[in-house]
């Protein structure tokens, strides 16, 4: 299961057989004719697999919607390279319905709802087909609670971008198209607008069905990916906080907490788990599963790795003592996020390098300057005694203290190439190469998303806590994430913990300075795509955009529509039906 077989081979081989006599006979040369597929669990097995694909296709985990969208309109980072104004317009909350990005994240969304579907409609009658004994029937039931978990992640991406609101007080307000079963034909495709909350109950309608349908598995070995039942029941309790309905989280939640047998893992494990390194650990209930492909080239094609990597790629030393990237390098963590974790050194300085030979060329063991040995002394010493919130040397890499290996060689981070001259520049550590090069892996990074963790599950049972009148509980989960990120014992009091829900934070900004639920949920989750609709449920687009000024370059000018993203334009000029979002 950790390397997904794709089912594009098998629709290939299958194409001879489906034909007839003559090609026009044919009403769709692309479809797979029940006659020769499913007829046996491991063609079942090759359509639930595609569905874990489509996870990482390029639209959503292989490419565009982490590295891209997600991380420009919560202003993750900024943008080295600006040459390209789609991506300008994200990072300024600006964003167009031509915007190619997020049609792309919109297409590859609805091409996994349209292969849930299928699969799910296909289970009955090749159940009464070919199940012939109860362990067959039994593992339909386990393919079913899959497939509905995918449908639900699918739409969730869907309605947290596009809705015109979410969340319970814009239930009415307009969601997405809602495709429950495979369109007979295309006036099925050309549908309206579900509201916010028809899309949510369908999405928590499939999670209880999963739910049911998975009750009891236990995953182990190659199949240690495949969507749990405490995945599963994670993800509900994460619907039941978006939709505000407090008391279903709440108990939802703790079950996640008090059964699943998960918890915090510690401060060594969490360090290197967005790299590759301990994967599946007891933290994780759910993971987007990629493995480094160098059997092709970027996410475009058939890959079971992912392109994430290639854009956020952190900048090193080369030979020259020059800025080189490890991939196409296109942007660095946003300045004013230092600050958040409490980060205010200012600009670093260089000084003549006293070791400099001048009869020798210019190298990295040969630098004309240096950054000052000063500067970065106090740098390591806010990180070594933790006077920094330890998290942002989790996220970020810091220019000339940390590095990385490149050719085999160890090299200090530097300044981002291209970056302007006030910004730090500092570059991206989650879900990147340390190791190596992007390059070296043919542009398809093996890092694990951790897609759904229990540090999110604690914050988002805190905020359960605080919308049932529990603060005392509340406090304490939020405190139990602060410890393990200062390598604490996580269910013991500390000299860190918060004394309240409104005590001083790392952050110094109105939404974040004085509010410990908001600024965890900031500090942990930071680079794992989850910021962007924190900022939507919370209503804090305006302080947020007043916070960071700009991105990409240019002025973000807020209008609280832009909380919504506009309908594609592609989408607009096929569906009669369709209505764009206010604003657009």
């Amino acid at each position: 299961m950790k390397k997904i077989i794709y089912i594009v081979v098998l629709l290939i081989s299958l194409a001879g057989t489906s034909c007839k006599d003559s090609f026009l006979e044919l009403s769709d040369p692309n479809a797979v004719s029940p006659t020769v597929m499913p007829t046996t669990m491991g063609h079942i097995d090759l359509l639930l697999n595609a569905i874990y694909a489509d996870q990482h296709s390029f639209g959503l985990f292989g490419h565009d919607m982490l590295g891209k969208n997600l991380y420009c309109l919560d202003h993750t980072w900024d943008l080295a390279w600006r040459a390209d104004k789609l991506w300008v317009d994200l990072c300024s909350n600006d964003t167009k319905p031509d915007n190619g990005f997020m049609q792309e994240t919109w297409r590859d969304s609805y091409r996994g709802i349209q292969h849930c579907n299928n699969l799910i409609e296909l289970l009955p009658g090749y159940e009464a087909e070919y199940a012939k004994t109860a362990e067959d029937k039994a593992k339909l039931k386990l393919v079913e609670g899959q497939a509905r978990f995918m449908r639900a992640w699918f739409y969730y991406y869907l309605v947290n971008f596009w809705g015109e609101d979410i969340g319970a007080a814009g239930g009415n307000s307009m969601g997405v198209p809602l495709i429950k079963t495979v369109a007979a034909s295309r006036s099925d495709m050309v549908i309206p607008r579900a509201s916010v909350k028809e899309v949510w109950d369908f999405i928590i309608e499939d999670l209880k069905a999963a739910e049911s349908l998975l009750s009891g598995t236990v995953w182990t070995g190659a199949d240690q990916a495949r969507v749990s039942p405490w995945a599963v029941k994670g993800f509900l309790g994460k619907a039941y906080v978006f939709t505000e309905d407090w008391a279903n989280a709440k108990s939802t939640l703790k079950d996640v907490i008090d059964n699943s047998g998960k918890g915090l893992v510690s401060y060594n494990i969490y360090k290197d788990m967005f790299n590759g390194a301990n994967e599946f650990n007891n933290e994780s209930l759910f993971e987007i599963s990629v493995v480094e492909d160098k059997s092709t080239w970027g996410a475009w094609g058939p890959s079971v790795g992912s392109g994430v990597a290639m854009v956020i790629a952190p900048c090193f030393m080369n030979n020259g003592a020059g800025a080189d990237g490890s991939g196409w390098s296109n942007g660095y963590i946003h300045d004013k996020n230092m600050e958040r974790f409490g980060f205010n050194l200012p600009m670093y300085t260089f000084i003549a390098n006293p070791a400099f030979d001048a009869s020798k060329d210019v190298s990295i063991d040969n630098q004309q300057t240096i950054c000052d040995p000063a500067y970065l002394a106090t740098s390591a010493n806010l990180r070594d005694t933790k006077a920094v919130d330890p998290r942002l040397w989790i996220a970020a890499l810091q220019p000339y203290l940390d590095s990385m290996t490149v050719d085999g060689r160890k090299r200090a981070i530097v300044k981002y190439k291209d970056s302007p001259a006030p910004e730090r520049a500092w570059s991206c550590r989650k879900y990147v190469k340390l190791d190596g090069n992007e390059y070296s892996a043919n542009v398809n990074n093996g890092s694990n998303f951790l897609w759904l963790r229990m540090a999110d599950i604690y914050l988002l049972y805190a905020e359960a806590c605080v919308n049932t009148s529990d603060n005392v509980t509340a406090l304490e989960y939020i405190n139990k994430v602060k410890r393990r990120a200062y390598n604490l014992p996580v269910n013991g009091a500390s000299a860190i913990d918060y004394a309240s829900l409104s005590s001083p934070t790392m952050a110094t900004d109105a939404s974040f300075a004085n509010s410990p639920l908001m600024y965890e949920r900031f500090a942990e989750l930071f680079g794992e795509g989850d910021f962007w609709f924190s900022v939507r449920r919370w209503k804090i687009g305006a302080s947020e955009a007043d916070y960071y000024k700009t991105g990409g370059g240019a002025a973000i000018s807020w209008q609280n529509t832009d909380y919504a993203q506009p309908i594609p334009k592609g989408e607009m000029e096929t569906n009669s039906k369709i209505v764009q979002n206010p604003g657009y």
